[in-house]
């Protein structure tokens, strides 16, 4: 059981709650046996001296029944009682004075005093003796630690729906929102909380569903006209308005992909086609869609194996391409991919805000009026996805962006 659960602390709380009263009564017990103890010596002393000083005549008998009027003491006479109990009672406690011998014997639960005066031996019985009430305290100890686990099992019957509506948000936070049922079997507030979540993811099923559906048909209908532009433009001579057009229909092309991109993310449906892949071939994609020439791209990269969802990881990669080589000085971009990093870098300004700040979607620097702020935001969302994360410095006048936790995705050759 996790030592931080409320379960865990309820039941180390009652067992701490069990071991407490069973220490209280064993103390009780214990106190009250002393007591009771004592109460019967003073009683068997007081009974002895009067019988003792009833017998050396000191009082007479008027005055001894009045002393022992509240104490019921049966003389025994049987000769062969008197032996067994003699021979086979425990004595409890024993006492020479000058008047005689006193001594406290118990047999079969029952108390007896014995005087021996001037020889001679005096056996009684006490009357009014009950033992020691042990089975009454018991008793009430039970009764209470039963009324404890009684009502630890009551609250633990009544918490029980917090485990079951923690698997449904562990389910709520894997995406599997499908899976996702409704735990409410009562009317407290724990099963009114499992029921506002169902009722709260329906709702944003029924959201997504909405948005998934408004933003996939967007991007069908905006492709239909670049792929027919496209198609119209093949049919134009060749010149540098057509190459523009085509340009700029492929850049619309390319954005559309993007917001795919962050929709699949969005969606939870990022990982379906997460493969092993050589990264140089993830590379070579990536500066296909770039649409840059190599003359502006450095490459430094050796051959190894990742895990990744390869249209997704492209994306990333094109992206830092794209703000590379955009806010370079000397429009030219370096790229060093090894097992240990993937690191970008190019001469320019320090960024002016935090790292953090140009991960949000829609940020741009001040000069960036033609970015629509996505590129950043999209690849930092990408390695997240991938338990990465995206890094930043900057160092002698150049820009250095790193692709950090890379062990996150290495894969074996």
């Amino acid at each position: 059981m996790n030592k931080s659960s409320i379960f865990y602390t309820i039941t180390f709380i009652f067992i701490l709650a069990i071991v407490t009263v069973v220490s209280v009564f064993l103390w009780i017990i214990e106190v009250d046996q002393q007591n009771y103890t004592k109460v019967l010596n003073d009683k068997y002393s007081l009974i002895a001296n009067a019988r003792l000083l009833y017998f050396n005549n000191v009082i007479d008998e008027e005055e001894f029944n009045e002393q022992t009027k509240n104490y019921k003491m049966t003389l025994v006479t049987k000769p062969h009682e008197i032996r067994t109990i003699l021979f086979k009672g425990d004595v409890l406690a024993r006492a020479q004075t000058t008047a005689g011998l006193i001594e406290i014997i118990s047999f079969n639960r029952e108390i007896y005093l014995k005087i021996v005066h001037q020889g001679i031996l005096y056996l009684y019985n006490d009357a009014d003796y009950e033992g020691y009430r042990y089975f009454i305290i018991k008793a009430i100890a039970a009764g209470v630690i039963l009324i404890f686990i009684l009502l630890y099992a009551f609250i633990i019957k009544k918490l029980r729906p917090l485990t079951s509506l923690k698997k449904q948000i562990d389910k709520f936070a894997q995406n599997k929102l499908d899976e996702i049922e409704d735990v409410s079997s009562g009317s407290d507030e724990i099963s009114q909380v499992a029921n506002a979540f169902f009722v709260a993811i329906t709702q944003i099923q029924k959201m997504n569903q909405s948005r998934q559906f408004f933003i996939r048909n967007i991007m069908h209908e905006l492709k239909t006209p670049i792929t027919k532009g496209l198609i119209t433009l093949e049919m134009l001579e060749d010149n540098k308005y057509k190459e523009r057009l085509i340009s700029i229909f492929n850049r619309l092309e390319v954005l559309i992909n993007e917001f795919a991109a962050i929709e699949q993310i969005a969606s939870g449906s990022a990982f379906v086609n997460r493969k092993k892949y050589n990264i140089l071939d993830i590379l070579d994609e990536a500066k296909e869609i770039a649409m840059n020439d190599d003359k502006n791209l450095d490459i430094d990269s050796e051959s190894f194996f990742v895990n990744v969802d390869f249209k997704l990881f492209t994306t990333a990669i094109k992206n830092m391409i794209d703000n590379g080589l955009k806010y370079s000085q000397n429009g030219f971009i370096q790229i060093e991919l090894n097992k240990n990093t993937i690191c970008f870098k190019n001469q320019g300004k320090e960024l002016e805000k935090p790292l953090e700040y140009y991960t949000q979607a829609f940020t741009k620097g001040a000069k960036q009026k033609d970015s629509f702020g996505l590129g950043l935001y999209i690849v930092d969302t990408i390695l997240k996805a991938h338990q990465m994360k995206l890094g930043y410095e900057y160092k002698d006048g150049v820009n250095h962006f790193y692709f950090r936790n890379l062990e996150n995705i290495l894969a074996k050759e």
